[in-house]
């Protein structure tokens, strides 16, 4: 009986402990204002999420406002105040591991970087949170 409830208790007591480690972790605060490459116009894949470079001369001037209205609306995600650009942290279901997003102008271009915090995998979460955003925006702007 013992057993059992070592067996049980055990994997309860450990994911308690990775999400009150993901909730608690500080989050640096370089990531707030970083503006990381690729700069290239396109979609990049990168190992723990994605950047998407958008020329503006492509898209009408109030985009940048409303996506950050789609990206204020997303669940689990807050605002960061910061001096440049505009951030946001994004936590996932149960655990909140948290993914930091920054969107910031630059050359021209609207660019949006998407990365996770915690781990080396997002299993694609941010690369397909980021297209959901800029497909809610293209249906907005029709």
């Amino acid at each position: 009986m013992k057993l059992i409830l070592i067996l049980i208790a055990a994997p309860v007591i450990l994911a308690c402990a990775v999400a009150i480690y993901a909730r608690l972790t500080p989050i640096d605060a370089d990531r707030f204002t970083s503006t990381p490459g690729p700069d290239v116009v396109g979609v990049h894949k990168m190992p723990g999420g994605a950047k998407y470079v958008l020329p503006l001369s492509d898209l009408p001037k109030d985009t940048v406002a409303k996506l950050l209205d789609i990206v204020r609306q997303t669940p689990r995600t807050t605002e960061v105040a910061t001096d440049t650009g505009n951030s946001f942290v994004t936590r996932s279901r149960g655990f909140g591991f948290p993914d930091v997003t920054r969107i910031w102008l630059e050359d021209d271009n609207l660019h949006i970087h998407a990365h996770l915090v915690i781990g080396k995998s997002d299993l694609g979460v941010n690369r397909d949170r980021v297209g959901q955003w800029n497909e809610t925006l293209r249906g907005s702007l029709r």
